[in-house]
Parts: C-alpha cells; structure tokens; sequence
C-alpha cells in the first residue's frame, strides 16, 4: 500500500515539473490532411516566474493522418534574465483515432546568459479529445514531456498537463485559449490561425 502510494506520488510529481510548460499549445486531435498547410501564431504568460513570449506555428500534412509541425518561441522572464531564451521544435504529429493524438517534436533552446546552453530536447505530448456539445467548439487535455540534453552532456526530464478549448470562427480559422500547470507555476496561452 505504502508502495503504491508512493509511485502514485512519484509520478505525478513527474507530470508537474516541466521546463515546457510556458509553450503555448497549437496542435489539434485531427489531422490537416495531404497537402494541406497551416499558420498560427500565439502569445503567453505565467506565474510566479514572470514569463511571457511568443511564438509562431506552421504544420503541413504529409498523410491523412500525420502533420509535420514546427514551432518557434521566444520567451523573456521579467525576473531573471538567465530563464530568457528561445526555442525551435520540429516533428510529426499522428493521429490515432477521434479521440487522441502524439506528436514528437526535437529542437533546441538557447537561454540567454547561460554557458551550458544550447540545449537539445525532445517534447512528446499526447492529447486527448474532451467531449463537446457545441460543434464549433473543441477541448482537449494533453500531457507534454521533455527529455533535454544540455552542452555539457546531462540528461534531464520534465513534464506538464494542460487544457486546450478552441472555438472555430470564420473561414474555419481557430482561436484557442490553454493552461498549462505545473509544481512551479501556471501558464496561460492565446492561439489563433494565420492561415489554414
């Protein structure tokens, strides 16, 4: 009993700890389809680290069900130089049923001030489709990890859980509202499309 508690515990202390966690979130449960391209761009901020950023998203399908994605972020924190930095992540995003999806993007992040920096990371995130009555809105949950590898050879692992809700507008162009949370802090994030 003592046991399972503590792997409980153990795990989601895991799940709440992430260095991602200020990302905003653009991925859908869906897949673009073959050909097909689209843009976005978001803004963030969290608490109590005083971050907030930008970035900029394009993902193209390369199949009925796979997206290539590419993210670019830069993120200043109000509080510390040393945490300033920006990041870009590229990789597939599968769909694998209506209800979920992964994606797993690698990039880099660079931090401002720091002399063990680049660093190379993976972000695999699972979503989850949330059930919606109203067909013009779409919630989902995910769960992001982070495997990062610094200059200086030491691993790291970190994640976090969020909450997307979008709503579609005119041309099927999305705007979405998420909250990532973590043991240090909560972020917020606004995305809209560009292009679709």
């Amino acid at each position: 009993m003592i046991v399972k508690k503590l792997v409980v515990i153990s795990v989601l202390t895991f799940l709440m700890c992430s260095c991602a966690a200020h990302l905003p979130e653009f991925q859908e449960i869906e897949s673009l389809g073959k050909g097909s391209h689209r843009g976005a761009a978001g803004i963030f901020g969290g608490a109590p680290w005083g971050e907030i950023g930008a970035s900029v998203f394009h993902s193209a399908g390369v199949s009925e069900t796979t997206d290539w994605s590419t993210q670019c972020t830069y993120m200043y924190s109000l509080n510390s130089d040393f945490n300033s930095g920006m990041s870009l992540l590229t990789g597939p995003k599968v769909q694998l049923n209506d209800r979920f999806a992964l994606s797993v993007p690698l990039g880099t992040y660079i931090r401002r001030y720091a002399v063990n920096y680049p660093a190379f990371l993976v972000t695999p995130t699972l979503y989850m489709a949330l059930p919606s009555k109203n067909p013009s809105l779409e919630q989902l949950l995910f769960v992001r990890s982070e495997l990062t590898n610094d200059s200086d050879g030491d691993w790291y692992g970190w994640a976090t859980i969020g909450y997307k809700r979008s709503l579609l507008g005119a041309n099927d162009l999305r705007t979405a509202l998420n909250i990532n949370v973590t043991y240090i802090g909560i972020y917020g994030g606004l995305t809209f499309d560009l292009f679709r």
